[in-house]
């Protein structure tokens, strides 16, 4: 057995390799394959070539490692995005940076709307939709981006 480990062994680490993502999923792959071979030996039909069968357990067994990945996205997939989008909530200097300025921005502008445009806009203090109907208040707010959209343009252009 230990010959056709020596040689079999890099091969089928190498296919198991091309076919998984992680480097440890295709060792635990090729550590499969082997470890069917050994209980199956006594089934293998000498006249039929040897590493044709190697590489199709390989192929089952990378096949298996994706199915069962796919599986764990597909039933933590909700828990992972929650964790990476914890992970990124952090922003980098640059985007800090990037983030104050378009603020400053933004407020220069919000400074030439009327103090009503700014209320519906949500710009200072908190959208009064009592005394106006929902068309009415979409409406206003059409209105109002319109403005600021027209003095955005008027100073920083269409960029």
């Amino acid at each position: 057995m230990e010959p056709l480990v020596h040689e079999l062994w890099p091969v089928i680490r190498s296919f198991a390799e091309r076919g998984l993502a992680q480097v440890e999923d295709a060792e635990d792959a090729a550590q499969e394959v082997f470890l069917k071979i050994c209980a199956r030996i006594s089934d293998f039909d000498r006249r039929r070539d040897g590493l044709s069968w190697a590489f199709a357990i390989a192929s089952y067994e990378v096949m298996t490692i994706r199915r069962r990945h796919q599986r764990r996205r597909e039933t933590s997939g909700d828990a992972d995005k929650v964790l990476g989008s914890l992970a990124d909530t952090a922003p980098s200097q640059e985007e800090a940076a990037i983030r104050s300025e378009l603020d400053a921005l933004v407020l220069a502008v919000a400074g030439t709307l009327s103090t009503e445009d700014r209320l519906t806009l949500g710009l200072v203090g908190s959208v009064e939709l009592a005394a106006t109907s929902n068309a009415t208040f979409r409406k206003r707010k059409q209105r109002a981006l319109e403005r600021f959209r027209a003095v955005w343009r008027k100073l920083y252009g269409d960029d």
